[in-house]
């Protein structure tokens, strides 16, 4: 089945989708290129016009590439559980990264081709740490701390 996630989502579901991720409506108007007003008409129930198709596609697009980020370290974190606990120990806290913005994200991953991509990995992070607190599984999130 080929269904995007958006042939049964409305503008609300747009609205927390967006939100949840963290993208600013004025990033989502600047990728997709419309103004920000144009993104508040598609999250506003008194307006007629619902998402663009780019929009949903962006906001899916990163919404997919957090969920496998997020994953990933979920694994880690399992793995880890899984081996301090065959140990007889309690597994120690695996630590998230979080980006304060993209100037910092960028000085820790020089040339890296999105320059946004710090979005992404704070989605990541939020996804993974709550997938791990239902888990059970140990979590601790810290800025990153970069170096001048």
């Amino acid at each position: 089945m080929d269904e995007r996630l958006s042939d049964t989502r409305s503008k609300a579901d747009f609205r927390l989708l967006r939100d949840m991720l963290g993208l600013p409506q004025a990033w989502v108007a600047q990728r997709v290129g419309v103004t920000p007003r144009t993104v508040r008409n598609w999250e506003d129930p008194k307006e007629f016009y619902p998402p663009s198709r780019e929009a949903w596609d962006l906001v899916e697009g990163v919404w997919r590439e957090a969920a496998s980020q997020a994953a990933a370290l979920v694994d880690i974190a399992s793995q880890a559980a899984a081996v301090a606990r065959e140990r007889g120990v309690e597994p120690a806290p695996l630590m998230l990264t979080y980006w304060r913005d993209a100037s910092q994200w960028l000085d820790a991953h020089p040339g890296h081709p999105d320059p946004s991509a710090w979005r992404t990995a704070n989605a990541a992070t939020r996804l993974a740490s709550d997938r791990m607190h239902v888990l059970g599984l140990p979590v601790t999130i810290a800025f990153a701390e970069t170096r001048p």
